[in-house]
């Protein structure tokens, strides 16, 4: 996608209920009127190409223009995106048949090709299983996904149903770990990590455990975000798309400060060696899934959350993503033109 045809699909998916709320958000707790921030966002994002959410995540209304350089916006982003990431290699996350079949040894759950399996393929994969999941092999953010209780079906007729859907790419259920259903056990939370890989080595830029607020089966409808260390505390304030902090999860009234994530240290050890498995592809954001036995790889994004990734409530940063790609690129940078 070339940087205008970005900006312009931009312009076209505004929500100006969801832009004016958070202007008058955003003006609350600034002391400026909303009117002012909204044209203050105009300005930032003709002169520097983000939109409003990625204005409130920066907090760009207090960023001085030096702190602006160091982040990543619309436009640097797909510039980064076309440099760091060869598209002809980028299938390879996108498609989600084919980024299970090269990185089946961390994906730990079994799984299924409709487009090439017969039905008697699918009864034997559904055999022993009580709940599968049906996935669209190229579609993100848990668009189109539909968990299925097997014995409720006809298993002829759900093969049929789901080929005629689309839905080719039929996964073992990830059972996520007892310590993150106390959480939330709506959902399978997505644990990203994002990584660079730059000379042949790879690097970890970024981490955000993504829990639902609410009781909706699939992660990225209503999420809240927290960093992690390595022994699997929070590190950072818990908070959502709009900037609301949370001390305790809303439904399950869980106290944040008391949970312990395991194996986040073996999730970061995963993460950085799989980065290295298609070296085409430097720059990822990958979704894991904490299970009982460890970590597992659920996708790898190539278009890795870069709005996520320098949210400054998170711990009152004002240095954003690009330093961090900076720093590891060193002179290469100059071969980028942002």
């Amino acid at each position: 996608m070339s940087v205008f045809r970005m900006m312009y699909k931009k312009i076209k998916e505004i929500n100006f209920d969801k832009l004016n709320k958070l202007a008058k958000d955003i003006g609350e707790r600034n002391n400026k009127s909303p009117f002012k921030v909204k044209m203050d966002m105009l300005y930032n994002f003709a002169r520097y190409g983000i939109g409003y959410t990625d204005y409130l995540k920066g907090d760009y209304i207090n960023l001085t223009k030096e702190q602006k350089k160091t982040y990543v916006t619309t436009t640097s982003f797909y510039k980064l995106l076309n440099y760091l990431n060869d598209p002809k290699y980028r299938a390879t996350m996108s498609d989600k048949i084919l980024f299970n079949k090269i990185f089946n040894k961390y994906i730990g759950r079994s799984w299924i090709d409709l487009r090439v399996s017969t039905l008697d393929d699918f009864k034997a994969f559904v055999s022993d299983k009580e709940t599968v999941f049906a996935k669209p092999p190229k579609d993100f953010g848990g668009h189109g996904i539909e968990k299925i209780k097997v014995k409720e079906h006809d298993i002829a007729k759900l093969y049929q149903e789901l080929k005629d859907k689309k839905l080719n790419l039929v996964e073992e259920e990830i059972v996520q770990h007892d310590e993150l259903n106390k959480i939330n056990p709506y959902a399978v939370n997505s644990f990203r990590i994002v990584t660079l890989v730059k000379d042949g080595k790879s690097y970890m830029l970024a981490n955000a455990l993504r829990i639902n607020t609410d009781d909706a089966i699939a992660i990225g409808c209503n999420d809240a975000y927290m960093r992690l260390n390595e022994e699997g505390k929070i590190c950072s304030r818990v908070i959502d798309d709009v900037a609301n902090v949370y001390t305790e999860h809303p439904m399950r009234k869980i106290k944040f400060d008391t949970v312990t994530i395991p194996y986040v240290k073996e999730a970061f050890d995963m993460a950085l060696k799989a980065a290295l498995e298609v070296p085409e592809i430097r720059y990822v954001g990958w979704d894991f899934a904490i299970t009982k036995n460890g970590p597992v790889i659920m996708e790898g994004n190539e278009y890795p959350s870069y709005g996520l990734v320098q949210y400054y409530l998170f711990n009152d940063e004002h240095v954003g993503h690009l330093k961090q790609i900076s720093d590891i690129l060193g002179d290469e940078m100059r071969q980028i033109k942002l």
